[in-house]
């Protein structure tokens, strides 16, 4: 057992290597759909990154990837961007992309342009921009493109070229058992053959200080002088590494790209700065190629994917990958030496040092690291430990200790926050050793602060205690709970500049001398906010007070002349930062340079970062969405947008690719709205329902918050609908005019038809009026018709009765003559009475009577009844009157019998049946 405690802390005290990186960025081929090997990288004008990967050209505008296929559908083996023109070489071909007014890259091939003749299976494996000339290199051959002329010509080798380089603006190319040759005037003019040359393997030839070098595949490095070299260093590792790609980068380190090693920094004396491999976080240990840009990125074209580093990030991350070191809790530096604690004990290294180092005797949970009155104190689980160079004595008595905090004005004493209350610590004779424990206080107090008389004690789960002690802090005199501020979970309590800070989420409280409460502080509140919240732990270190939040480290400090705030904020988020909620820390390691621990190790932070993130954006495509269907538009002169498709997407990117930085866009469309977006991680926008007419949309970005240093913009135009157009609204013009002369015309036909109809209704009111009066006269006319009518009546009525009457009147003298004796006279009398009784002018004038009151009746009975007889007439017009037989007889000077017969014959003629009336027929006529 003693044995393998003896080996676990021999391994604790020794394997706890590992190194601070710059942060890394992996690009997995499932991210950027393509080949797995990726043979070269460059980059253009624009900062896009370019490259050549197994199925084709790859674009990298900062927040999408683009494949562009190669032609053949070979391998990609090589990629150089120039001004507008990006060059790639491949499987038997060669030639240049450019960018249309769509955004979209565009290939030509010069192999199929000039109709050179290549060789069987020929691939070209490097590409090196020489004024007007690009020259492409193949395992045979160097080509020689002159861009104005498009002319080729070439150098052509029996042996394999192993590599090319350009050194300032001179030319090689090394071929294996031949040497190191020089290009001049496009030809080859040898320039080293000695056995170096000849069986070396050459990857790497620059320029330092006015001194050309050379890498060779096992690390090594020369100097190359007159055809000569000596030997300057080797890579330091003690494993055998093989180096397939290298670079110089601009901090003047040499990066080397190896198989099966990952990658590895190193200087010129072959002193290794870091290495970085798939233990690391390296996509892949085959890396291909390795390229700086001009941001100092650095890009590793790997095996299998992409990564890159930014090695001036201000950023550096220790990742504990083998679990030796555990999660950082705390860490400080002091005399030179940094020591972190973490939950496996306490460790340290000094600035010399790479790797950390174990203390003996601390293993287990480390919550603190403070220092007091000159003395660095570990606040262990165990209790409490007093450090001194490298080493941890542990003070007798202590309990498992949260923290320390000095007592105001008392510099032999130190209050410490334990598992179970509160104890104190003294100073005798130059030794810290416990002193007593505060009987009456039992609550875990894992924040405290000694402020004046006072001691505060903050509890996630009970709340805040303010508690009163003795003068000598041995007895507690009063504990009372601050019921008003609650209490909440990752709350913290603290004192900073003459004020006591307490916050929880989604407030922070402040309580100043001047005031004898709490108060709720609404700027320091917004840091807490619910959205933003993640714990309230306060920090004080570097004469700052620090506080996150999800988004953001926040580094305050009250100014001395009117109390104000001076905030300012960090961009690194909680995603980044990996820290153990609750247990926040951080250490001043350097001039603005600070140590934040973490669940994995650590991060270094250097505060000058503004200066860093200087970038561009760039609007990259403009679609047309119908139906959901992308459709590339002009970005140079963009066509107008049909009005059907004005639904409309515009991509844009900053090529910026520091990781640990928050890259958001903003955009306005003029001609719409004024205003700028909101702040958003989203590299494109929709627009939709666009009205016609002429915009601009502009966008910008920002890294953390770092504005671009331009805006970049576009304008289109979404044409008038088709029922909009010059010749809709020509139509519409001569149909409206139409309308307008059809209205008019109806206007006219209207006031005419209804002037008409005026006349008209005059007219037949007129007409009316006039029938009116007509009628009005026809019945004054009738009305005196039948005034005439009942007057010829009542004459007719008065002279047919006076007939009658004088008949009678007849009739009774004659039958008295007949009773008298015949005489002459007598008779002669009777004469005269048979005379009078049928005088015919009696009925003449009974005619001419009867006529004037019934002018119609002898002229409508005669149509009738042509047949009739002047008597059988004469006995209509008595029927007609109405007169009975017995008033008739007279009449007819006959007996009322011989009226009967004659009715009865009368009848017959008139073809009436038994049942019909005679005297209501001739009536009715």
């Amino acid at each position: 057992m003693k044995t393998l405690l003896s080996l676990f802390l021999f391994l604790m005290i020794t394997l706890v290597a590992s190194q601070e990186l710059p942060p890394l960025h992996n690009y997995e081929p499932s991210l950027y759909h393509a080949g797995n090997q990726n043979w070269m990288v460059s980059e253009s004008d624009d900062h896009f990154i370019y490259v050549a990967n197994n199925k084709g050209l790859l674009e990298y505008n900062g927040s999408q990837w683009t494949l562009y296929k190669t032609p053949n559908e070979s391998i990609m083996r090589s990629v150089k961007a120039q001004g507008d023109r990006i060059y790639t070489g491949c499987y038997m071909d060669f030639g240049y992309w450019i960018r249309d007014d769509s955004g979209r890259l565009n290939y030509t091939s010069i192999i199929e342009k000039t109709k050179f003749q290549l060789q069987e299976d020929e691939q070209f494996w490097d590409i090196i921009v020489k004024n007007d000339y690009v020259l492409f290199q193949s395992r045979s051959r160097i080509y020689f493109y002159d861009i104005e002329s498009g002319e080729v010509s070439q150098i052509a080798q029996q042996t394999e070229i192993n590599k090319f380089f350009q050194v300032g603006d001179t030319y090689y190319y090394h071929v294996l058992g031949e040497g190191l040759f020089q290009v001049v005037n496009k030809q080859p003019q040898l320039k080293g053959s000695t056995d170096f040359f000849l069986e070396e393997t050459i990857i790497l030839m620059f320029e330092y200080n006015s001194k050309v070098y050379l890498l060779t595949q096992d690390a090594a490095i020369y100097v190359y002088k007159d055809g000569n070299v000596s030997l300057v260093g080797s890579c330091e590792l003690d494993q055998k590494i093989t180096v397939y790609s290298a670079s110089l980068l601009s901090d003047n380190t040499i990066l080397l790209g190896t198989i099966a090693n990952g990658v590895i920094s190193m200087n010129l004396r072959g002193k290794v700065n870091y290495a970085i491999n798939q233990g690391d976080g390296l996509a892949n240990n085959t890396c291909l190629y390795v390229y700086e840009d001009s941001s100092k990125n650095v890009w590793f074209g790997l095996d299998n994917g992409i990564s890159s580093i930014s090695i001036d990030s201000p950023y550096k991350i220790y990742n504990d990958n083998d679990g030796n070191l555990g999660t950082v809790y705390a860490s400080y530096q002091s005399d030179g030496i940094l020591y972190i604690g973490t939950n496996q004990g306490l460790f340290y290294k000094k600035s010399d040092e790479e790797n950390f180092s174990f203390i003996n005797g601390t293993e287990g949970q480390v919550w603190s690291i403070s220092e007091h009155n000159g003395t660095v104190f570990c606040n262990h689980h165990l209790g409490v430990f007093v450090l001194s160079d490298r080493t941890a004595r542990r003070l007798d008595n202590t309990i498992g200790t949260w923290q320390l905090n000095s007592i105001p004005n008392r510099t032999d004493l130190i209050l410490a926050g334990t598992y179970k209350g509160l104890q104190v610590l003294t100073n005798s004779n130059g030794q810290w050793q416990f002193r007593n424990r505060i009987e009456g206080f039992d609550i875990s107090s894992k924040d405290i602060i000694a402020y004046k008389d006072l001691v505060y004690v903050n509890h996630e789960y009970k709340g805040v205690f303010k508690i009163a002690l003795d003068q000598e802090f041995k007895k507690l005199k009063k504990l009372e709970k601050i019921e008003e501020l609650g209490k909440g979970i990752g709350s913290d309590i603290t004192d900073f500049k003459g004020r006591i800070f307490f916050s929880k989420r989604d407030a922070v409280y402040v309580k100043s001398d001047s005031k004898s409460e709490f108060v709720k502080d609404k700027e320091l509140s917004k840091i807490v906010a619910s959205g933003e919240y993640t714990s309230g732990t306060f920090i004080k270190n570097d004469g700052y007070l620090w506080l996150f939040n999800k988004s953001k480290i926040f580094k305050i400090n009250i100014e001395d002349i009117n109390g104000s705030y001076n905030i300012d904020s960090i961009p690194l988020g909680h995603e980044l930062r990996r820290e153990k909620i609750g247990y926040e820390n951080l250490t001043k390691v350097g001039p603005k340079n600070y140590l934040i621990g973490n669940s994995y190790g650590y991060t270094t932070l250097h505060q000058n970062l503004d200066n860093m993130l200087s970038h561009r954006v760039y609007i990259n495509n403009l679609y047309s969405l119908d139906k959901n269907i992308p459709t590339n538009l002009s970005l140079k002169n963009p066509s107008e947008v049909p009005y059907k498709n004005n639904h409309l997407q515009i991509a844009y990117s900053s090529p910026f690719y520091k990781t640990l930085s928050i890259l958001e866009y903003q955009h306005r469309l003029l001609g719409d709205d004024e205003e700028w977006s909101a702040w958003s991680k989203v590299n494109s926008t929709e627009l939709k329902n666009l009205s016609y007419g002429d915009y601009t949309f502009e966008v910008r970005s920002r890294v953390n918050t770092v504005i671009s240093d331009n805006v970049d913009s576009i304008d289109f135009t979404v044409a008038r609908p088709y029922y909009l157009t010059s010749v809709a609204i020509a139509v519409y013009i001569v149909i409206l005019i139409l309308i307008i002369l059809v209205l008019n015309g109806f206007y006219i036909w209207y006031f005419k038809k209804q002037k008409q109809i005026a006349l008209q209704k005059q007219q037949k009111e007129l007409e009316l009026k006039s029938l009116t009066n007509e009628k009005n006269l026809v019945e004054l006319r009738n009305e005196k018709l039948r005034s005439d009518i009942e007057h010829r009546n009542k004459e007719l009525a008065i002279s047919t009765m006076a007939m009658i009457k004088k008949n009678e009147t007849l009739n009774e003298l004659k039958v008295e003559l007949d009773n008298l004796p015949k005489t002459v006279a007598s008779k002669s009398l009777k004469k005269m009475l048979d005379k009078n009784l049928n005088s015919k002018q009696d009925w003449l004038t009974f005619e001419e009577a009867f006529n004037n009151a019934d002018k119609d009746f002898f002229k409508k009975i005669k149509e009738l009844h042509p047949s009739l007889s002047s008597g059988d007439l004469r006995l209509c017009v008595y029927l007609r009157l109405n007169l009975s037989s017995k008033e008739i007889a007279p009449l007819l000077n006959i007996s009322p019998r011989s009226v009967e017969i004659k009715r009865y014959r009368l009848r017959k003629k008139l073809a009436l049946s038994r049942d019909d009336s005679l005297t209501s027929y001739i009536v009715e006529i």
